[in-house]
């Protein structure tokens, strides 16, 4: 039994334009032709021509359904969670952007600004005690930079504090790599991959600023983010004296 391409419409709800569509991306193909050569579907084509378009819905990419399609159980089962996986990321996403917009002030023109990371980065960072002054890291940004010389692959500089005692901060000073990057052995330098992610930033902060600290708590409750990682600092260079705040708030 087949089913021309009106009745296989009529059966599915999904209009002819769209079946052909699925035939020219491969993903549905007529189970025969007519000897008219018009496309001919099979019932048991129904369920999967509805599968294939809620997936659709679902805004999962066509190459993505094409290889579930193809794929055995256990393949389907990975895919499946991939999939809730990132879904769930962009619905923290679309969370935060509604909160971002949510604490916007019509009448304050420097406000807070949203970043994301299309792509994860490979950061290599080495660790550091300085004494608790404004900018305490600065002056260990040339020596930090010139051991992994060659290897770094932008101009930023990044700033993580780990600890304040009475009179020392203890910190790590990072820099960007590129994936075939040699780790170095020792206790005090470590790689890490930052994935995607989403930052709320305040731009041009300084070291001397005492309401630094005020102000992220008044960010954080103005727009009702929770920090997802350690704040970040980065510089544009090592000779930089301001920075901006990287708060992740979504990875």
């Amino acid at each position: 039994m087949h089913f021309t391409i009106q009745e296989f419409s009529l059966r599915t709800g999904l209009p002819p334009s769209k079946l052909r569509y699925y035939d020219k991306k491969g993903l549905l193909e007529p189970s025969t032709r007519l000897e008219n050569g018009y496309r001919a579907y099979t019932p048991d084509q129904v369920h999967l021509a509805k599968l294939i378009d809620s997936l659709r819905q679902a805004d999962i990419a066509i190459k993505d359904i094409k290889r579930y399609c193809d794929a055995n159980g256990l393949e389907k089962k990975t895919m499946l969670e991939q999939w809730k996986n990132d879904l769930d990321r962009r619905m923290e996403a679309i969370i935060a952007a509604r909160k971002y917009v949510g604490g916007i002030k019509a009448e304050n023109t420097h406000t807070l600004l949203l970043s994301k990371w299309e792509k994860g980065k490979n950061l290599v960072w080495q660790k550091f005690e300085a004494e608790r002054i404004p900018h305490p890291f600065k002056q260990y940004f040339s020596i930090a930079k010139e051991r992994f010389s060659g290897q770094v692959v932008s101009e930023f500089v990044y700033v993580r504090t780990e600890a304040i005692t009475s009179n020392k901060i203890i910190g790590e000073i990072g820099f960007e790599v590129d994936t075939n990057f040699s780790t170095v052995d020792s206790e005090n330098i470590r790689l890490e991959r930052i994935p995607p992610s989403l930052f709320a930033v305040l731009e041009n902060c300084r070291a001397d600023d005492a309401f630094l600290c005020f102000s992220y708590i008044q960010v954080v409750i103005r727009y009702g983010f929770e920090p997802a990682d350690n704040k970040l600092e980065r510089y544009r260079n090592i000779a930089a004296e301001s920075y901006d705040y990287f708060i992740p708030i979504v990875k």
